[in-house]
């Protein structure tokens, strides 16, 4: 990418040169079926088996808890709609908040097609009125409780060790669930300290090849969304993405303990530089929470569409997000269920850091945005951009 500045982790992050190489391997030497009973065969579930076991490490569940998929929402589905199976579970009502990523929204919409009372906590800004909340809500009627661990467009974080902890002493049947995409890798996660049954994640959030994902049950929790295969122990039929798998493996080899504190402590001070930063710029309102991911920084330049400001700092070589990847145009539902104004909404962008990011690009991207929001405002003579409105 030459110069460029890639400020949209939070959609996905860049291959890097190892995990490319490992997934060339894969695909030369052992893209075999591992299913297959012959010598290729078994090569290639070793393999699967070697990924699985060093993924699984990371969030301290056992290997065969870790199940893999084509991506999160895959992982959302099944953990939702693939745990909900009449012969699975009893219990017609499900909890999760109104801030959720759009494709666990979607599972969500379709539970309520099938009869289950789907109950939209909204979030106050930084995310504690949600134990409360929950705790009033939880009965025995409450088949599953779904919360994200960060969201995917504030970076605002949610105590999930809480919640979980609150949901199981007024229900123990009740199943935890947590969409984990944008802090795997990222936090320190521990299921068992968690307290949770399922948890969601996927690879190219953390340099992995895209299309690639992966879900825990804890063990006893039984799921099926589609009929097919034994693959996956049942849970998730068709052959595996083995090299997409391996790359996955190899992207996490570094991240153990001590890496994913290191690199959180660098990309606080990044983040805090950049907010820092911009709050000298006129019109800037930042608008994820205080106690959000360093990841991820959600903040306005008032008056200025976010789709403007994208196209202009593309022409600089800088990349950044304007809400959700999936969400293309529309307004961000985060945001408003969050409260945030119309303005606010419209001009709302997105910068998400990964661990190659440096200082270096947060000093030219200030100096960059700083000079797009003056040439934008300067240039609106006719009122186009709403400045000052």
């Amino acid at each position: 990418m030459n110069n460029d500045i890639y400020f949209d982790n939070a959609a996905t992050t860049m291959v890097g040169e190892r995990v490319a190489k490992r997934v060339y391997e894969v695909l030369l030497s052992s893209a075999t079926n591992p299913s297959s009973l012959h010598k290729l065969g078994r090569f290639a579930k070793e393999i699967l088996e070697n990924s699985r076991n060093k993924i699984s490490s990371i969030i301290n569940c056992d290997p065969h808890e870790l199940y893999f998929t084509s991506g999160a929402t895959e992982s959302n589905m099944i953990a939702l709609l693939g745990t909900l199976k009449p012969k699975f579970r009893s219990g017609r009502r499900v909890i999760t908040t109104a801030v959720e990523h759009k494709s666990l929204l979607a599972c969500c919409k379709k539970l309520e097609n099938f009869g289950y009372e789907v109950i939209y906590v909204r979030p106050n800004k930084d995310g504690r009125n949600l134990i409360e909340e929950f705790e009033g809500l939880v009965d025995e009627d409450t088949a599953l409780v779904s919360v994200m661990h960060v969201n995917n467009e504030t970076g605002d974080v949610y105590d999930i060790k809480g919640l979980a902890r609150v949901v199981k002493l007024k229900n123990p049947k009740t199943l935890f669930h947590c969409d984990a995409a944008q802090s795997f890798g990222k936090f320190v996660l521990d299921v068992r300290e968690l307290g949770i049954d399922a948890m969601s994640f996927c690879g190219h959030k953390v340099g992995a090849p895209q299309g690639v994902g992966g879900l825990f049950l804890k063990n006893g929790v039984r799921a099926c969304l589609l009929e097919g295969g034994v693959q996956e122990f049942g849970v998730r039929m068709g052959t595996e993405n083995l090299p997409g798998i391996a790359g996955f493996a190899e992207a996490c080899e570094d991240l153990g303990l001590e890496s994913v504190a290191s690199n959180f402590e660098r990309m606080k001070l990044l983040k805090d530089f950049l907010v820092s930063k911009l709050l000298k710029i006129d019109g800037i309102r930042v608008n994820s929470a205080e106690n959000a991911s360093p990841y991820i920084l959600n903040f306005s330049a008032l008056g200025i569409p976010a789709q403007v400001m994208l196209n202009r700092l593309e022409r600089d070589g800088i990349f950044v997000g304007v809400g959700a990847a999936c969400s293309k145009s529309k307004e961000s539902h985060v945001l408003k269920a969050l409260g945030f104004s119309g303005e606010v909404i419209s001009s709302a962008i997105r910068v998400s850091f990964c661990q190659k990011n440096e200082m270096a690009e947060i000093e030219r991207f200030v100096e960059m945005f700083s000079c797009a929001a003056w040439e934008l405002r300067a240039n609106d003579t006719r009122g186009n951009l709403g400045v000052g409105r």
